[in-house]
């Protein structure tokens, strides 16, 4: 096992809930609009969604002096059959693929037709069931973020509005005070929560992406790459489309911390890491996995035209390094997916053995490719 591998084992996480975070990914999904819960948060919401149907069948068909207002008894089981239906055939696809924003939504609005359904025909004048918009509010906003959550409030409150409308339209009655002072105090409830949502999933926000980011040079940190990297990797298929992956490793490093500081050795990397950020496009990666160790993932490039990059880097940071009369330099490994794997993991490999054989390599560059695979 290599040294870059063993340093990074601890940070690679496997199973179900790393594949939801790299489908994510890989579908080029947008964090600031939409939470991904992991499968096991979505079960939580399915089972309740089962309970609340549950409650609806128990209230309606055995609850004594019961009748529906607007449904017969049959029309009223036959709409809770079909969101038995849909939201057993949404559990089924969640379960497949967890990372479905149209599913969110979809089954989000099927909860609202139920619940506004449910009130319609609750013969009580405060309707018990009407506290079951507040469940669908929180239960989709809370767990799949803001925009989502408007449109939960938005839509919960257009049911109640329309329902009401035909309840007491049909009834030839007017709202009673209670009714308004609940309507009223859902409502308060509703936007306090809202408010409430937007400062927490903007801490969330921040946390999330102080976690990914390295705070010495503003690249990524390893765990983060190793997460986006997949996306990468998994959109190169059998297709002709490939990727470099380039493994930096700094020379003399140690010998500037110790001459000059930790001060200049951190001003050091903070400019190493300006020069790679500044050689990459908008679909590149670049994370500093180590003190002095940076790897970049470049996209639809070849091994030639990275080589140019890799040079270009190495060029600038001695100049820099000229420029303050510094000793250090780097030494840059390269490896293509998917010839040398189609995985960062299987590719690291070789590219670790590579910049290992350049660093003790006197003839050397500072530039070294990893060997082709054996067929």
């Amino acid at each position: 096992m290599s040294i870059l591998r063993r340093r990074t084992a601890d940070d690679r996480r496997s199973g179900r809930d790393r594949r939801w975070t790299d489908t994510a990914a890989c579908q080029g999904l947008n964090p600031d609009v939409y939470r991904y819960p992991d499968w096991s948060e979505q079960l939580i919401q399915f089972l309740t969604r089962y309970l609340f149907f549950s409650l609806g069948i128990l209230f309606f068909n055995f609850t004594q002096n019961i009748e529906p207002v607007w449904f017969s008894r049959l029309e009223l089981n036959i709409a809770f059959g079909l969101y038995f239906v849909i939201n057993t055939l949404n559990f089924l696809h969640a379960s497949r693929r967890p990372i479905c924003p149209a599913r969110y939504h979809f089954a989000m609005w099927v909860d609202i037709a139920i619940t506004a359904i449910s009130v319609l025909n609750d013969p009580y004048a405060i309707p018990p069931s009407l506290l079951v918009f507040i469940m669908v509010v929180l239960g989709n906003g809370m767990r799949y973020g803001m925009r989502l959550f408007g449109e939960a409030v938005i839509g919960c409150f257009g049911a109640v509005m329309l329902v009401f409308t035909l309840r007491y339209s049909n009834m030839g009655e007017l709202f009673t005070p209670g009714m308004l002072f609940l309507n009223l105090f859902g409502g308060i409830i509703l936007v306090y929560a809202y408010i409430l949502m937007g400062r927490i999933e903007q801490s969330r926000r921040e946390l999330e992406h102080n976690s990914r980011i390295d705070p010495l040079t503003g690249l990524m940190n390893r765990g983060a790459l190793m997460e986006l990297s997949d996306r990468l990797f998994q959109s190169l298929g059998g297709g002709s489309h490939r990727a470099v992956v380039m493994f930096a490793d700094m020379d003399k490093f140690k010998q500037v911390n110790d001459t000059y500081g930790h001060g200049m050795g951190d001003q050091v990397l903070r400019k190493v890491a300006e020069i790679m950020r500044g050689s990459l496009r908008g679909t590149d990666l670049a994370a500093r996995i180590g003190g002095d160790e940076f790897v970049l993932v470049l996209t639809d490039i070849t091994l030639d035209e990275a080589e140019l990059v890799a040079t270009r880097i190495q060029e600038q940071i001695a100049l820099y390094a000229c420029d303050h009369q510094l000793p250090c330099s780097v030494t840059i490994a390269l490896g293509e997916a998917p010839t040398h794997g189609r995985s960062l993991d299987a590719i690291l490999d070789h590219v670790d053995r590579a910049l290992y054989k350049c660093k003790r390599t006197r003839d050397c560059t500072g530039i070294m490719r990893a060997e082709t695979l054996q067929a």
